[in-house]
């Protein structure tokens, strides 16, 4: 079993939402954070309080993952700070909710840059310089999986992620694990701006789109994470934790 313990963990857009609580579970592990955002340097300051609060370890690292030289930027600021780096958790992201039909060039250059590129940039650097059994995780989402209406550039970047985690797995083997969470929808924004949209309470669209009926807490993603981190013989693999969604074949209304 793999320990976290002391272990450094670059969480790209850890400063609210599933991030937040990868940070938090991982820190309790006694896991040394790196807590990244784009901008909202007030949201990463936070999380890295709440990681202090609770007795552990955190930096916090503002930088543009969706770009090579952002995600060039983290490593280089996380070498000078500890050195090194074990794990790299590819979390950052974006969901747009659009019909295809709709969606604009703004919005499709968005999720690639956010959703994919981030992925490939960091994945890319970072691998270069992870220590021996080190990992990569990335957070994909069901919706690379089973498709869901409004969320087709986004599923499709999400399936591109998956695609590509089982290509990591295979080339950067033995020296470094790869493997990637699906979820499904989460209590975040993405999560919240779907049942708005559709004009009905949080209750109401987890019994229309779960078999659980109940939407995720990002602390469950962050749960699975941590069990998925410290299992060695783990490569290549997609986990998905939906509360059933993927059972009712793809949102649609």
């Amino acid at each position: 079993m793999y320990s976290l313990k002391n272990k450094v963990v670059v969480i790209t857009g850890s400063g609210r939402g599933i991030g937040r609580a990868l940070a938090l579970r991982l820190a309790s592990e006694g896991a040394l954070i790196v807590v990244n955002a784009k901008k909202r340097a007030e949201e990463m300051n936070e999380t890295v309080k709440m990681v202090k609060d609770q007795g552990g370890e955190a930096i916090g690292i503002l930088a543009d993952v969706s770009t090579r030289e952002g995600c060039e930027t983290l490593l280089k600021k996380t070498l000078d700070v500890y050195k090194v780096v074990d794990i790299l958790v590819n979390n950052a992201g974006i969901g747009l909710f659009s019909p295809f039909l709709n969606v604009d060039d703004k919005l499709i250059e968005k999720h690639i840059s956010t959703d994919l590129l981030s992925v490939i940039y960091c994945s890319q650097m970072f691998a270069k310089e992870i220590r021996e059994g080190g990992e990569i995780l990335n957070i994909a989402s069901v919706a690379g999986i089973v498709p869901a209406y409004g969320l087709s550039i986004y599923g499709a970047m999400k399936g591109a992620v998956i695609t590509l985690t089982k290509y990591l797995a295979l080339e950067l083997a033995p020296k470094i694990r790869v493997n990637a969470i699906a979820p499904g929808f989460v209590k975040t924004k993405l999560g919240e701006s779907m049942y708005k949209f559709l004009g009905i309470t949080e209750k109401e669209f987890a019994e229309k789109v779960t078999i659980m009926g109940k939407l995720l807490e990002a602390e469950d993603v962050a749960e699975l994470a941590t069990a998925i981190l410290k299992i060695e013989s783990l490569t290549g693999q997609v986990f998905v934790i939906d509360s059933g969604e993927s059972l009712k074949g793809g949102l649609k209304f």
